[in-house]
């Protein structure tokens, strides 16, 4: 296998540039497209080695490859088919974590819940899909 070690990444016309450290610094470090009802199921991912179904719309996502600190991005979307739960389809709902962020974001995982934010429910969603930046 060969190497590539360069500073600057510029286009073939002549455009913008970028440095590796941009690009390493700038890209997803991982990400899961999963089904939250019934059996939790991963249905693509990228450094995400397995997610854990807590409780009712309660998940841990556990990285394959640890963070280098807890002071990541995680970016969530979550929305149901509306068959498996008392909510309409297609819409997105809250997410959010709880407790103290060293319990709840580690290097190794991100535990989050979905659901209702006016009255502390959680569901169960057929499509979630979380995105972590970060070192």
């Amino acid at each position: 296998m060969s190497t590539i070690k360069v500073n600057n990444i510029q286009n073939t016309s002549g455009g913008a540039s970028s440095t590796a450290e941009e690009i390493q610094q700038g890209r997803a470090k991982a990400w899961v497209n999963f089904k939250g009802s019934g059996t939790v199921t991963i249905r693509d991912s990228f450094n995400v080695g397995s997610v854990t179904d807590n409780n009712q719309g309660d998940y841990t996502v556990n990285y394959t490859n640890s963070m280098s600190n807890t002071n990541y991005c995680f970016q969530l979307s979550a929305t149901d088919d509306g068959t498996t739960s008392p909510q309409t389809d297609g819409y997105t709902y809250g997410g959010w974590k709880r407790g103290s962020e060293s319990v709840n974001h580690t290097t190794s995982g991100a535990r989050f819940k979905v659901g209702y934010t006016a009255n502390d429910l959680y569901y169960d969603q057929t499509h979630l899909m979380v995105t972590i930046f970060g070192d």
